[in-house]
């Protein structure tokens, strides 16, 4: 026995080392490791990556073989030094991740769009992937020494992963599909220098207060309040090359700019912008409040005014004899902001429309009225008809939903109402009543009745009841009648009791039999 527990814990010492001396973590380093050399283009069977991996100087052709230690010394691919790529197509990366030491990944104009391989290059400083075909960054969350990052034009919509690249300092993602930019909101103040956004769908910059850069763009994007760079400054060091582009969005107030230090400020546009108002019901007479606001604060006077509109006041109304389904203003002015002239330009655009019709249908008696859609409708005059009761407006003739006109709000479509009634029920006038005709009494009758009552109550009068006379039941005695009670605690205690005896005394035979 003891040999077998001496066995066994010498193999569960066994068993622990083996674990210990495991790596419980995969990386690059431990585990895409060359065994023995290979040629370049088996390692890297993507032909451009392949020609890349050739031009660094480690072999002389595609087919020579190389080792691990060989691929260790590359730190540098790089196909940024033309307009256009200078090898063929780069469509896979498989094969980079047996560059332990790479350092810059500069891949431009190809036709990338999975990451994977990289996602254990932990020496990356500089990733270039401009103008390819990338969607998924979550290869890139252990890049922990990646700086720049220039992925412009590709299909990037969640960018959560930025949240943990800490040394992430020049960030370049235009032309992609990024709404929220919500993970750069807790870098340090100073983290980027340059961060180009321009081109997205972004709307909300308020995860940008308070930081500092020297080059910022954010235009074609759905910004409308800019008030989050309001805390802004200007990261020293940059002189000459300070540079803002909030252009092509949606803003008619730049006066929160005012606050934010742009002295030394370098270049700043701000044109192009279109703003579109909630859409109004047409009318003969329109109006609309100039809300376009400069840097100063000062309500910009309308540059053009779309049907001969007029402006005064801060007011510009328009008179249209006909429908038409939008007008509109432009505004335009040059500002000095820090060095520079900046242009803060754009349209005010309104929309108008017919309105949706509501028909109120009363018996076939029509009336209608347009109204804005989500609004609440003016109760018509109640309805009448003889002999019936108005119940309230439906939306069928007949049953249907009851329009609540205090809290229900005009769909974005025609619709009609119809008046629904309850037929009036009239009470019927009392009828007097007759005074009855003095009754004779009957003789015979009331000698019978007599009779009958002198009978009851000479029954009653003896002790007995009426029905006791009518039928008396007779009770028989069973066999059960002298049976114990349910649940009579002294019945069972003497079983109980030669039960245990009984036990008792075999229990003792068995052992005195044992015994012996």
């Amino acid at each position: 026995m003891k040999k077998i527990i001496t066995t066994l814990f010498l193999v569960l010492i066994l068993i622990t080392m083996n674990f210990i001396s495991s790596p419980n973590t995969a990386s690059a380093a431990a585990t895409d490791i060359l065994e023995y050399p290979k040629p370049i283009n088996e390692v890297f069977p993507d032909e451009g990556l392949a020609e890349l991996v050739l031009r660094t100087g480690i072999a002389n052709e595609v087919t020579d073989e190389v080792s691990q230690a060989e691929l260790n010394t590359i730190k540098k691919l790089d196909d940024d030094i033309a307009s256009q790529p200078t090898v063929s197509i780069i469509q896979s990366l498989k094969g980079v991740e047996y560059l332990h030491n790479l350092e810059v990944l500069e891949i431009p104009k190809h036709a990338v769009s999975e990451l994977s391989e990289i996602e254990g290059l932990i020496h990356l400083q500089l990733l270039n992937i401009r103008d390819n075909n990338v969607s998924d960054l979550t290869p890139l969350h252990a890049l922990v020494n990646l700086e720049t990052f220039l992925a412009e034009n590709n299909a990037i919509s969640d960018i959560n992963v930025l949240g943990s690249l800490t040394k992430l300092n020049s960030l370049i993602l235009n032309g992609n599909e990024i709404t929220d930019i919500s993970p750069l909101a807790n870098f340090p103040a100073g983290q980027f220098d340059s961060l180009y956004l321009d081109d997205n769908q972004i709307a909300d910059i308020s995860p940008l207060s308070g930081k500092s850069f020297y080059q910022l763009t954010l235009n074609h994007n759905e910004i409308s309040d800019i008030s989050p760079l309001n805390t802004m400054t200007l990261l020293p060091g940059h002189e000459g090359e300070y540079y803002i582009d909030i252009s092509n969005n949606h803003i008619s107030d730049i006066s929160s700019l005012k606050a934010a230090d742009f002295s030394k400020l370098n270049y700043f546009f701000a044109e192009n912008q279109t703003v579109t108002e909630s859409t109004k019901l047409f009318s003969a007479n329109v109006t609309l409040e100039n809300r376009v606001k400069n840097i100063e604060g000062t309500i910009l006077a309308p540059e053009t005014i779309s049907h001969n509109g007029s402006y005064s006041g801060s007011t510009i109304t328009w008179q249209l004899p006909n429908f038409v389904s939008n007008v509109d203003y432009s505004f335009s002015e040059t500002k000095q902001i820090g060095d520079t002239s900046g242009i803060f330009s754009g349209k005010v655009s309104q929309p108008l429309f017919n309105g949706y019709t509501v028909t109120f249908d009363n018996q076939g008696s029509i009336s209608t009225e347009s109204y804005a859609s989500d609004v609440t409708l003016s109760e018509p005059n109640i309805p009448t008809k003889e002999g019936f009761t108005f119940i309230g407006w439906y939306d069928a003739p007949t049953g249907g939903n009851k329009w609540d006109f205090a809290n229900d709000k005009m769909p974005a479509n025609d619709m009609t109402l119809y008046a629904q009634f309850t037929e009036t029920i009239k009470p019927v006038n009392p009828v007097n009543p007759v005074n009855p005709v003095n009754p004779v009494d009957s003789v015979d009758s009331i000698d019978s009745t007599n009779q009958a009552v002198s009978s009851i109550a000479s029954e009653l009068s003896s002790g007995l009841k009426v029905s006791e006379k009518v039928q008396k039941p007779t009770t028989y005695k069973t066999a059960t009648d002298n049976l114990p009670k349910t649940g009579d605690e002294t019945n069972a205690l003497p079983i109980l009791i030669g039960l245990l005896c009984i036990g008792s005394t075999a229990f003792f035979r068995f052992r005195s039999t044992k015994i012996k």
